[in-house]
């Protein structure tokens, strides 16, 4: 009787706690049907994380998908083949193409001859490279524009989103060549090889993680631009959603354009992770890396590099940081439309969402990076893309798709913050994600298993082992999603209550009047309040 009651007693157990773990469980013969090898299966408290983590994540796409079905295969099919459509597809490749191949470049030449060459002022250029991080795309359109209106359109969208971008492609390639080996460079010369045979071979394989990173960054930032591409007078998909349900309140029509954008998302995601491949950057050789010397350049060459960097110094920093300091100083409009009582409210209101909205994306990512990196298969490579997927949706499907489901399912939820900061993680959960993963990926997967050779879990290795290690990521993660929530746009105005603003919510509707002075001290406390995240970028990401 005792035994048949325990055995009662343990199988009720079992079952309470099946249905929350059945999920979760991943026998050999489904790990075999899923072609994942039994040593790269997460351990069970880092599934449950990832499955938390990644279901919320859907909403947006159910939100899309339930919209789109409302209008039906024959509408759908005439509306998404439109002349229009296809007008707004060939201006959004458009852009996509010419900003992330020119801001790449820029990034990718800079970060070598400050790296491999001495150039005069190279420390002076180190930050200056990195300070357009510091103006938002909006704020730069406005300046460019209250310059001249001759910059709206292409032209002037290409150059503001170049030259903001460009420092995405800078730190990162800075980052890898200040860390290279340069014995590997050694051994390719001492066989015979030539520059161009050991860049190719030697040198640009470990550059290839940080170009997909900025690749993909950049890339996927050009999908869903609003705020910049609206004050150039630019259609895009992005633009053309918004008018969609801000002026025609067509749910419908912009969720099949929204479905257009996800597309689009999964051919750069796709083109991304077949340009990275099978990287493997931890050094784990003995001794310490040995970094190259830089190289004199010739004194044509030395005129040229510093004429390519200034002017990049004065078109990302110098024209933004003038035309501010202009309207400020002779605008009408400061006296009339700015108020310092509602100037601080927007600062303190922008300081603490970001950085709650920072704070969550940093804790977020770092169980689906570990997942990725250290438990790699297709599977985990897909749950890993899946946020880049969403970061290719703009704010404004993504904030109308919380108020849908808040307004359903959760209405003491509405109108909170709370959709405020899951929206921010949904849109910048990919930025923590690229700079945790490079700074996880240098860590030795031997620290790991010197842990579980002494009998400790896999959590307790993870808390005490790779977080201390990838702590200088953790604070370049949280400085680049700060960096970027302090200048969001669309969710922020759909999801906040009018009665509060942001610091971009402020500038938005004051440029939108023409208010460029009332705009000026919105735009360089921007400005400022952005210059401390670069510097903790900069310090502990990308050094």
């Amino acid at each position: 009787m005792t035994t048949q009651t325990a055995r009662y007693s343990s199988s009720n157990t079992g079952s309470r706690r099946l249905p929350v773990f059945r999920v979760l469980r991943v026998s050999p013969a489904v790990a075999r049907w899923l072609g994942i090898p039994q040593e790269k299966i997460p351990p069970l408290w880092l599934r449950a994380l990832v499955l938390l983590i990644s279901l919320p994540l859907l909403l947006p796409f159910a939100y899309v998908l339930l919209r789109s079905s409302e209008v039906g295969w024959q509408r759908a099919v005439s509306l998404v083949f439109r002349e229009r459509v296809w007008m707004l597809f060939g201006n959004t490749v458009l852009l996509l193409v010419l900003v992330t191949v020119l801001a790449i470049t820029l990034g990718t030449l800079s970060a070598f001859l400050l790296q491999r060459y001495r150039v005069f002022g190279a420390s002076f250029y180190r930050v200056a490279c990195t300070l357009p991080l510091c103006i938002p795309a909006f704020v730069a359109s406005y300046s460019w524009i209250s310059l001249s209106f001759s910059f709206e359109g292409l032209r002037g969208a290409v150059l503001v989103m170049t030259m903001t971008s460009a420092p995405l492609a800078f730190l990162p390639v800075s980052a890898v060549l200040q860390r290279m080996d340069r014995s590997l460079e050694e051994v390719s010369f001492s066989l015979g090889k030539s520059r161009a045979y050991t860049f190719w071979h030697v040198t640009f394989p470990q550059l290839r993680p940080a170009l997909g990173d900025s690749f993909l960054l950049i890339a996927l930032h050009m999908l869903i631009e609003f705020g910049a591409v609206s004050l150039l007078n630019y259609s895009t998909f992005t633009t053309a959603i918004y008018q969609e349900y801000d002026m025609a309140f067509d749910n419908a029509t912009a969720a099949l354009l929204s479905l257009v954008l996800v597309v689009l998302c999964l051919v750069v995601v796709g083109l991304e992770m077949l340009f990275r491949g099978n990287e493997h950057l931890a050094r784990e050789g003995k001794g310490v890396a040995r970094q190259p010397a830089p190289r004199r350049l010739p004194r044509p060459a030395q005129w040229a590099a510093q004429g390519f960097l200034l002017l990049q110094f004065v078109l990302g920093m110098g024209v933004p940081l003038a035309m501010v300091g202009y309207w400020i100083y002779v605008g009408s409009s400061l006296q009339t439309a700015f108020h310092w009582v509602e100037f601080f409210r927007s600062l303190g209101l922008s300081l603490l969402i970001s950085s709650g909205g920072a704070l969550l994306s940093v804790l977020a990512a770092m169980p689906l990076v570990w997942c990725v990196v250290r438990y790699r298969s297709v599977l985990t490579l897909w749950i890993d893309r899946l946020p880049f997927l969403l970061h290719a949706m703009p704010g404004i499907v993504i904030a109308l798709a919380l108020t849908f489901f808040s307004i359903r399912y959760a209405y003491p939820l509405y109108q909170t913050f709370i959709p405020v900061l899951v929206a921010y993680l949904m849109l910048y959960l990919p930025m923590a994600q690229t700079t945790l993963g490079a700074s996880l990926r240098l860590v030795p997967s031997n620290v790991e298993n010197v842990g579980k050779s002494l009998g400790r879990s896999n959590f307790f290795v993870f808390r005490t082992l790779l977080v201390p290690a990838i702590l200088p990521g953790v604070t370049a993660a949280f400085a680049l999603v700060f960096l970027n929530l302090m200048k969001e746009l669309t969710a922020t105005l759909v999801l906040t209550p009018t009665s509060v603003q942001t610091m971009a919510v402020s500038v938005w509707e004051l440029t939108t009047v023409g208010a460029y002075a009332a705009v000026a001290p919105y735009a360089m406390a921007l400005i400022i309040f952005s210059g401390v995240p670069v510097y903790l970028l900069k310090k502990y990401g990308f050094n």
